[in-house]
């Protein structure tokens, strides 16, 4: 087994060589399906090899076929047997055609992921939010308990200044060089300044109206790019303030308690702590493996070649795709309602493939420069659980499709996973205590049999 890199992508060429006896035993299956066919003056199965040859084009057109039944018998256990996966259809090169009883040779070739290095294999040191609730994290809870229940007191004063947290009613109409935007002509919108709810610029000319006054302005709607979100982003307004209200939430007391099911503000600030805690002990182990992984991946000595991300780049944009049909939606429905231009979801899409090919690559380094090695159990326990039927006979199946070394692979990330996370140094945020090696149980990797 070769590997070949021209700079640009790696290829792996593996010389695949076929017994005498192998060789033998695809002669006899490719001359047993000659054997089924009508052949005159002979019953199926009965005729000699000469007069079989003759049904294909002579000998050396038999022995053509004859290499192309080895070819077809032997490829793909032994790439699979070698670990290879190739990312494109591999090339076969057979330069000569078998000779019964004796051995033959021939080469498979084809572009695969590229075998890239780590320049540390020290473990990772990483930040945790806290393992059990703390009072702010209970605070930032009751605070969106108390913004759910909010509700809006009218400012009746008319001379009341309106100012960046009121809520403005107001009839609008908004052109862009004097067309009108659709659905913002005299429409009526409660608009809270400073929310989002309208632009920055379009807020800042609000600040100081009152009641009943009209206004008109320019202002610019433009996302944190720049890039114009109505029209060309450059818009002219028409308002009327119809009214302005006070947003009020209410304050975190007994009766708040009690709307919620509650017997009282410590029985609330109790079960908010829980909430948090089960919250943390469902998100907390994939946060661990996201971030020990991003730290691993600040160490891959180099960028992922072109071509691999190319590859991974097909398999995002496909399941992307593939969830989209799950929730009965098309793509051009998804860019409308999600306000996403095309060349915006490219880069998505581009940056997911880079990521993903990059911690593939990662994950393989630090597998090789520690020395791990996978065994039996290992592979067995990949198909624990699985669905329909035994492991065992799960097993069966994929080693029976040439599907091992792909089992193989999510066996090695899941063996580098359980690693960088058993032996990451933690730091809790918000202290300053010395960090500590963690110590939490194996998360479960992606990407088990199935």
């Amino acid at each position: 087994m070769v590997r070949e890199d021209d700079g640009k992508r790696q290829e792996l060429v593996l010389t695949l060589v076929a017994s005498a006896e192998e060789v033998d035993a695809a002669a006899d299956k490719f001359f047993a399906e000659i054997a089924k066919r009508d052949i005159p003056g002979f019953r199926k199965g009965k005729a000699p090899r000469e007069v079989l040859e003759k049904q294909v084009g002579g000998h050396d057109n038999a022995m053509a076929g004859v290499t192309e039944q080895l070819v077809n018998d032997l490829s793909f256990s032994a790439i699979d047997s070698a670990d290879a996966i190739f990312i494109e259809d591999p090339q076969f090169n057979v330069d000569e055609t078998v000779e019964l009883g004796k051995p033959f040779s021939y080469t498979v070739s084809g572009p695969v992921a590229p075998v890239m290095k780590l320049t540390s294999c020290d473990p990772v040191a990483i930040e945790m939010p806290p393992e059990e609730a703390t009072e702010a994290e209970i605070d930032e809870q009751l605070a969106e308990l108390q913004d759910y229940y909010h509700s809006f007191e009218d400012i009746d004063d008319p001379d009341h200044l309106i100012e960046m947290g009121d809520y403005v009613q107001v009839e609008l109409t908004v052109s862009n060089h004097g067309r009108l935007i659709s659905g913002m002509n005299q429409t009526q919108r409660l608009v809270g300044l400073g929310n989002g709810s309208m632009p920055p610029s379009f807020d800042e000319h609000l600040v100081g109206a009152k009641l009943d006054d009209t206004l008109e302005f320019d202002f610019e709607a433009r996302d944190e790019e720049g890039n114009p979100t109505l029209g060309d982003g450059d818009l002219h307004a028409n308002v009327v303030v119809k009214g302005v209200r006070r947003y009020v939430v209410p304050p975190i007391d007994d009766e708040l308690a009690v709307k919620v099911g509650c017997t009282d503000v410590a029985d609330l600030r109790k079960q908010m702590r829980q909430t948090v805690n089960i919250h943390k002990c469902e998100t907390l182990p994939k946060l661990m493996v996201d971030r020990a992984v991003d730290a691993l991946l600040e160490r891959l000595d180099g960028e992922v070649p072109e071509y691999y991300v190319d590859f991974i780049r097909q398999d995002v944009g496909r399941e992307f795709m593939q969830s989209l049909d799950k929730q009965g939606m098309d793509l051009q429905q998804w860019m409308l309602q999600n306000q996403v231009e095309g060349e915006k979801m490219k880069e998505q899409v581009q940056t997911e493939a880079v990521r993903r090919a990059s911690i593939d690559c990662a994950m393989e380094a630090l597998f090789t420069q520690l020395g791990m090695e996978i065994t039996d159990e290992d592979i067995d326990k990949m198909f624990e659980g699985a669905d329909g039927g035994e492991a065992g006979q799960k097993r069966e199946d994929w080693e029976n499709a040439n599907r091992m070394a792909n089992i193989r692979k999510m066996c090695r990330q899941r063996k580098v996973t359980s690693w960088l996370v058993d032996n990451a140094i933690v730091t809790v945020e918000g202290e300053d205590a010395s960090p500590a090696e963690s110590g939490s149980e194996e998360p479960e990797a992606e990407g088990a049999a199935e």
